[in-house]
């Protein structure tokens, strides 16, 4: 079976037309994909991952892929592409990719290393070697005019792709409009290779700056023996009750240390005339104690007085907080004992006198009542700080954790001086900027907003998922102790440098910029770019400048007279920032809603940058995008953008890139794969007129395309989920959409790529269906049976992103927000679409056939009809009968509606039991119908069926679950 899939234009006609690229042709995109998958493998990440946090970094080998892909010529072969990539064991020079599958598929017979089963190490640990370096670029000389192409990465981020371009030897440009990356961008793609290793600078300064702000804390975190050191403290709020004036700590479960279920190190609180004091307890495996951490006063954010029982809803402790009427409250403290390990003790008075002294610190030092004093600018959409009363970025700390940090930064500022005198100015640059990336990088460990990890016993990091999320318990980590602390926090980023300057010293720097991608041109040059490899911003599924304010405000108070051009605005740059944010359109909709406001802005903003791209990029440039989402407006957008910026659309490839889980478990708007989308600026502009083309003309070429490219797929051996297939053919769907831009319908409306996108989600679930579905006559169902059985064959699970989902109605004929209020078919959870089983649906029989008045409004299916709208409500209605009355009633309601011939019923039932997993409440019970005397009724045939596995998706879904084990 082939490793490859692609589709690409054909050969260019003419010695005008620019040269195919190898991402133009068949690239190896399974091995590929299972290098993506080893990366990912937390315990042994590129270094420039744990360097400093950032979101939705890209895996090595997927952007080498597009990087590599994007300026070789096509007819590269994959073992020329694996190799220069480091993929496959010395020696090995054909069939690399065969191999690499066959190391997979056998891997679970391994014994050693992964390493060792390879027989080569992790790519990313590896650079191309001199001699693979001169190939390569005495190749690319003959593909690019004699000159070394240059590779742009417009929206760098992370700085995978700039990176991964410098350790090949290609000039290199990186853009980044948030000052945040653009300072890791500096250190990786600057200092590294320009200044080289600086471990011996790095540790003696931070060794000075560690012993003049550890000074100046040390009566913060007092020890009750000497030789003790307080390395993290549990932290938590005390409310008022306002009943009964007793103090409430809003705590949900006081588990410091939860090894296994029920047992573990736990603080127990101990209630007494309206106070609270603590105790630190071991519990053991099955302990008969009637203490059980796990019930705290708070449950689902409201908190019940463990003095008097009232409860104080979410709203009032909200304000509360909001209002400053609390008192922080350290009720656990994780320790360091000389004798060896670490331990746990309970919070006592002395931590509350050391937070006092923080208060008072903080009062009498104007420096600190002036510390990060900058306002919150955060949407409600991911969790605004300031409605828990943290309206400017330094209430995002504790008085002890606001202390340290402070003293941390002066002690910096009191070295500053002596790193300057000592190195010269790009040395001394440096050194400051990597120190500063450990004091960036505590801030995620130690604020009101870093949680306490009971499963390990230590902090958190700020950004657990992709926003704010408030805590009621938080980590106040001590900066001064060796584990957690800046010592620690440093050793990790001077190890990470070390490791990158190591891959890249002796090469050339990238070029930086920080500012607008739309403006880039005016930078760089036009028509002075041969490649641009870009993993742009992901439409809505994060707020990248009003997340990184947290760290900016942090950066830029160590860095403002070292970097002033970065740090010279008060916060980042949300205005040119390209997101789909609606909160920015509060009180300015009008005839369109904010969402669509804000969809319009990102739909611009990313025209700009394309546009600007185009401009940069020489004729005949090419231009790769990886892109990892599968919202349907978010392709939308990405592809009017690119159509209209006047790019031709060449090639798409799908690559696993993430650790495949179900849709209903991962993050809606994440895809498992990311999309390498591929396109060229023409040599030579077309100014005449292009004749609109009709979309009737058109839908059926984008059908026929996505099917092409399912089925491509489906045979490619890749490692795709359901969902992922349908994304990887929008690539082709649009190429189709492109060639015949603009497209009308017949009033001579504009139609825009999301239609297209719509058809080919319809095209790729019929092929899906035909594929997965034995059940004979599936096609003829009604709408609404057939979405709801292709939502479960897609999602394999009972909630789906409502995009997807409308999408998915539209394609076979259904309005889901239609049919909601009277099939009740469906309902939303977390603004997904959750599929309603028969309980949510059918009336009870029993009391509508004793004549009670049932809602029919609530349950809309009457299971007393002769006849039903939906196949779907002919099932749930049999299978209520069933639970409800029995096997000899449900053989009699059956036989009475004749359900034996009727082919809807039939069909609807063996597809269902074909997509539902076997241990769902609904096939269970079809499969008992389908048995006994009811079964020898309907005599249904379900050989074909196996009723105990889900399917052959189901097991290339286990193997990718099993990747990291």
């Amino acid at each position: 079976m082939s490793d490859s899939h692609t589709t690409s234009e054909t050969e260019p006609e003419s010695d005008d037309e620019y040269t195919s690229l190898a991402i133009e042709g068949e690239l190896p995109l399974k091995a590929v994909g299972i290098e993506n998958l080893k990366e990912a493998n937390p315990k042994h990440m590129p270094p420039h991952r744990y360097i400093h946090p950032w979101f939705a970094r890209r895996p090595t080998p997927a952007a080498r892929l597009a990087i590599l892909g994007s300026v070789m010529e096509e007819g590269t072969s994959a073992d020329e592409l694996l190799s220069l990539m480091q993929i496959g064991p010395d020696g090995l020079e054909e069939n690399i990719s065969e191999y690499v599958q066959e190391r997979k598929t056998t891997e679970g017979q391994r014994d050693g290393t992964l390493g060792e089963w390879y027989g080569y190490p992790r790519p990313f640990t590896q650079s191309p070697t001199e001699d693979e370096l001169a190939d390569l670029h005495t190749s690319l000389r003959e593909t690019w005019d004699g000159e070394l192409p240059t590779v742009l990465d417009a929206t760098a981020g992370g700085g995978v792709i700039p990176f991964e371009s410098i350790r090949y030897g290609l000039p290199t440009i990186a853009n980044e409009l948030n000052p945040v990356p653009s300072m890791i961008l500096k250190v990786m793609l600057e200092y590294a290779p320009e200044v080289g290793s600086l471990e011996d600078e790095l540790y003696q300064w931070r060794d000075q700056i560690q012993k003049k702000a550890s000074e100046e804390l040390d009566d913060l975190y007092p020890t009750k023996r000497e030789g003790r050191e307080v390395l993290a403290s549990a932290c938590t709020y005390h409310i008022q009750c306002e009943s009964c004036a007793g103090t409430v700590p809003l705590v949900p479960k006081w588990w410091l240390h939860k090894r296994s279920a029920g047992e573990g190190v736990a603080i127990k609180p101990d209630y007494e005339n309206g106070d609270v004091s603590y105790e630190c307890v071991e519990l053991a495996k099955n302990s008969d104690s009637s203490f059980d951490p796990s019930d705290g006063p708070v449950s689902r954010s409201d908190v019940e007085c463990p003095h008097c029982g009232v409860v104080t809803e979410y709203e009032e402790v909200r304000d509360l907080l909001k209002n400053d009427e609390f008192e922080y409250q350290i009720y656990g403290v994780k320790y360091d004992d000389p004798r060896g390990g670490s331990g746990y003790r309970a919070g006592e008075e002395m931590d509350q006198q050391a937070l006092k002294r923080a208060e008072e610190r903080i009062e009498s030092d104007f420096d600190l009542l002036t510390f990060l004093p900058e306002k919150v600018e955060v949407s409600s959409r991911i969790t605004d700080p300031a409605t828990y009363g943290m309206e400017e970025w330094r209430d995002l700390y504790s008085p002890r954790q606001l202390v340290s940090h402070y003293e941390y930064c002066q002690a910096f500022h009191d070295t500053a001086d002596e790193i300057r005198a000592e190195h010269d100015d790009l040395t001394a640059e440096a050194i400051l900027t990597i120190l500063t990336v450990a004091a960036s990088k505590m801030v995620d460990y130690n604020s009101r907003l870093s949680s306490w990890h009971t499963g390990k016993g230590y902090p958190n990091p700020i950004f657990v998922g992709s926003n704010f999320s408030f805590c009621r318990i938080f980590c106040d980590n001590n900066l001064a102790a060796d584990t957690m602390g800046y010592n620690d926090m440093s050793r990790k980023v001077i190890d990470s440098y070390e490791e990158l300057a190591a891959m890249i010293t002796g090469q050339d720097a990238a070029d930086l910029y920080c500012g607008d991608a739309a403006d880039l041109s005016s930078k760089v040059g036009e028509n002075e770019v041969q490649a641009a490899v870009v993993d742009p911003p992901y439409y809505d599924s994060i707020m990248y400048a009003q997340l990184s304010d947290v760290f900016y405000t942090m950066q830029k108070a160590y860095l403002s007279d070292v970097h002033p051009d970065l740090y010279a605005s008060e916060l980042t740059n949300k205005s040119d920032e390209a997101v789909a944010n609606p909160s920015r359109f509060e009180g300015l909709e009008g005839e369109k809603s904010k969402k669509e406001l804000a969809k319009d802005d990102y739909e611009e903003k990313m025209a700009d940058i394309f546009s600007d791209l185009y401009k940069s990029l020489e004729p005949g440039g090419v231009l790769t995008i990886m892109f990892t989402h599968k919202e349907t407006d978010a392709w939308d957008t990405l592809s009017t953008s690119l159509i209209e910026s006047g790019f031709t659309i060449t090639a798409t490839h799908p690559i696993t890139s993430e650790m495949p889980v179900r849709a209903g478990k991962r993050e809606t708007q994440s895809a498992d794969s990311t999309i390498l989308l591929t396109g060229r600026k023409p040599t030579q502009e077309d100014n005449s007129a292009v004749e609109a083309t009709l979309w009737e003309d058109v839908k059926s070429q984008t059908r026929e395309a996505a099917k092409g490219a399912a089925r491509d797929l489906l045979d490619s051996g890749l490692s795709l989920t359901k969902t992922d297939t349908i994304i990887a053919a929008f690539g082709p769907t649009l190429r189709v959409f492109a060639d015949n831009y603009p497209v009308v319908d017949k009033k001579g409306d504009e139609v825009p790529p999301r239609d297209a996108l719509t058809a080919a989600r319809d095209a790729v679930a019929e092929v899906l269906s035909e594929r997965y579905l034995e059940t004979k006559g599936f096609d003829d169902l009604d709408g609404l049976t057939r979405w709801y059985v292709l939502s479960w064959l897609i999602y394999d699970s009972d909630t789906m992103p409502y995009d997807e989902a409308r999408q998915l109605g539209i394609g076979v004929g259904v309005n889901i927000d239609d049919v909601k209020r009277d099939t009740k078919i469906w309902g939303k959870s977390s603004g997904d679409v959750q599929l309603k089983t028969h309980s949510h649906r059918v009336q009870d029989i029993v009391r509508v056939e004793n004549g009670e008045d049932v809602s029919s409004r609530k349950y809309p299916v009457d299971p007393t009809s002769e006849r039903f709208s939906y196949g779907i409500d002919a099932v749930h209605s049999a299978i209520h009968v069933y639970e409800t009355k029995g096997p000899e009633a449900a053989w009699e309601w059956l036989s009475d509606r004749g359900l034996k011939n009727d082919e809807r019923f039939r069909t609807s039932v063996t597809a269902l039991l074909e997509v539902l997993p076997p241990e769902h409440e609904t096939a269970e019970t079809l499969r008992d119908i389908l048995s006994g005397r009811t079964g020898e009724y309907l005599d249904i045939d379900i050989s074909n069926i196996n009723l105990n596995v889900r399917g052959e998706d189901d097991e290339d879904n286990q193997a990718a679950l099993n990747e990291f084990e």
